[in-house]
């Protein structure tokens, strides 16, 4: 994502930001099914991320016990988009009866 790119060294005007487009992804959707995609993944990529910096796959620039805040929120937003885009593409297309 963009933002990590422009705010990886601000973790709290980047955490921020996220929060943000999670708000405005819950105003578009904001099915119970949602909601539950985006917890899920909230925390459980975090989860799986904190096992693989411990055992020194990788590391993050100014984490917070192991990952960084924003992480959650990615990770969600991340099974948000990813969630209705599917279903989007795999929908399908109304036919009309002209």
């Amino acid at each position: 994502m963009a933002l990590v790119c422009l705010f990886y060294d601000q973790p709290m005007l980047l955490t921020g930001s996220f929060f943000l487009v999670s708000v405005i992804l819950f105003i578009r959707w904001h099915a119970a099914s949602d909601f539950i995609f985006y917890f899920v993944a909230f925390l459980l990529g975090p989860l799986g991320e904190l096992f693989a910096v411990a055992f020194g796959a990788w590391s993050y620039a100014q984490p917070f016990f192991f990952i960084p805040t924003w992480l959650p929120l990615l990770w969600g937003i991340a099974a948000l988009v990813i969630k209705n885009l599917s279903e989007a593409l795999l929908s399908k297309p109304e036919t009309r009866l002209e």
